[in-house]
């Protein structure tokens, strides 16, 4: 294994991460070998490999969980003889994928509730992991889930508040960077240099991958462009807009420690009400 290996794991929620995943894949990280396939739905593909998304729903199978769940993962699993399973074979995919890649780009939303896991997949590869946050309106999120899936607007908030409050808890004191979809679309040269700086990863930028990323993010790429009505006195609404107004100021500069102690009021908040209304994932 190589020491020192890179890997800039994208994290969020139906919010631009097969957008920024694909760019990064043109501009210096090894994308996946086993990508899983473009449909309607996402035109220019998820970027994502399809072997670790089939073993992550093998993971949340075994806990009565799936992908768009919203409830926590339980976390004495994650000390389970199954988890050092499911980290062998984590780190035996990833391989396969990236081979002896040193700069990687992994997406693979499923991720988000699982970190407590990859952590230990990111020390057996002996790699440096990195991680790059992009973040949507939340509504926009959860329409896109309903024109793809058939779930409810409650039900597209929920994913995107648990999946952003667990990974933003999860990568704390590592190397990370916050962007916006929208800001990726008008001006992504911006956006990557950007996330360059913040993870100090030199990306290969030429005319020739200049060009392929203008391509790539065309204007038609986003999903759910109009205006989607707020709905003020909705809580869950409320919430999942308090959590996305927090990741504006971290994609803003803001520093982690000034949004910390917010982003903590939300997830206890947010964590109290699954309990009371949805109970725990039984491990």
């Amino acid at each position: 294994m190589i020491l020192n290996r890179q890997i800039v794991t994208v994290l969020g929620a139906r919010s631009g991460t097969s957008a920024l995943a694909g760019t990064l894949g043109i501009v210096g990280c090894t994308l996946p070998k086993t990508l899983m396939a473009a449909n309607w739905a996402n035109k220019k593909g998820y970027f994502e490999p399809e072997d670790i998304a089939a073993c992550h729903d093998k993971i949340l199978a075994t806990v009565g969980s799936s992908w768009s769940d919203w409830r926590e993962f339980p976390p004495s699993w994650f000390s389970s003889p199954d988890a050092v399973r499911s980290r062998d074979e984590l780190v035996s995919l990833f391989i396969a994928n990236y081979d002896k890649a040193p700069l990687s780009v992994l997406k693979e939303p499923r991720m988000c509730r699982m970190l407590p896991l990859w952590n230990e997949v990111f020390k057996k590869l002996d790699s440096r992991p990195l991680f790059c946050f992009i973040d949507r309106s939340p509504l926009e999120v959860a329409a896109s889930l309903k024109a793809r899936d058939g779930s409810s607007i409650e039900q597209g908030l929920l994913y995107y508040i648990r999946n952003h409050l667990d990974a933003e808890f999860q990568t704390r004191f590592r190397p990370r960077a916050f962007v916006s979809y929208n800001a990726l679309l008008k001006d992504w040269r911006q956006t990557v240099a950007f996330v360059s700086d913040r993870l100090n990863v030199p990306f290969q930028l030429s005319g020739k991958s200049e060009h392929e990323v203008d391509i790539f993010l065309e204007s038609d790429l986003k999903n759910q462009k109009g205006e989607v009505p707020r709905n003020a006195s909705d809580p869950i609404e409320e919430l999942a807009f308090a959590v996305h107004e927090a990741f504006a100021k971290l994609s803003g500069g803001e520093s982690d420690a000034a949004v910390r102690d917010q982003l903590d009021r939300l997830r206890a908040l947010f964590n109290a009400r699954e309990s009371e209304h949805y109970g725990p994932v039984q491990n």
